[in-house]
């Protein structure tokens, strides 16, 4: 009997240790998270001046500002942000320049960019937009409010390239309620 008891204790305290040892092995195993793909797109964003439907192909002035291309930030094949280097370099008016304080808003479809990367001599600058400013492939209405000795504001049309694989903006369908009156007859 003392036999048989020791053979089970031995049996049973092996099991428990290598139970033991197989849940410390899975808990102490890392977990394998795969890290979003972020980077940013180049694309191409020529200005022209303001006209019904966009028909005007005269460039804007404030093509010498901003340039011929913007960059995107993508994030899993989504667009997460719009960004407009201003700098003046293609523009007599603003060439070596404090550009920052002649370029004072930048609007794209209505929405504000926020400036950022200043250098000292405020020479250029970026604007950077939320992702629904940016238009894949398509027309943008853009508004540049300058200061020449006074504020004047600009409406222009943007034309943004096409950057391929990037997955459409999903839309927000609102759910149908209906709104019906019930009325009850009184029954007499």
């Amino acid at each position: 009997m003392n036999k048989n008891f020791i053979k089970v204790l031995a049996t049973t305290t092996a099991a428990i240790s290598l139970m033991g040892m197989t849940a410390d092995s899975s808990i102490n195993q890392p977990q394998i998270v795969k890290a979003a793909q972020a980077s940013q797109k180049s694309v191409s964003m020529l200005v022209y001046k303001y006209s019904a439907n966009h028909t005007n192909r005269q460039k804007s002035m404030a093509r010498g500002f901003v340039g011929t291309k913007a960059h995107v930030g993508v994030k899993n094949g989504k667009i997460t942000k719009l960004i407009v280097h201003v700098d003046g370099k293609n523009s007599p008016l603003g060439k070596g320049k404090n550009v920052e304080s002649i370029v004072r808003n930048l609007k794209i479809n209505g929405i504000s960019g926020k400036k950022a990367n200043i250098p000292k001599n405020h020479s250029s600058f970026d604007f950077v937009f939320p992702a629904k400013a940016f238009q894949n492939g398509s027309w943008a209405k853009m508004k540049v409010t300058i200061n020449f000795g006074g504020k004047m504001t600009e409406d222009a049309w943007i034309k943004f390239g096409k950057i391929s694989g990037i997955k459409a903006a999903a839309t927000l369908k609102a759910k149908a309620v209906s709104h019906k009156k019930v009325s009850k007859k009184a029954s007499h």
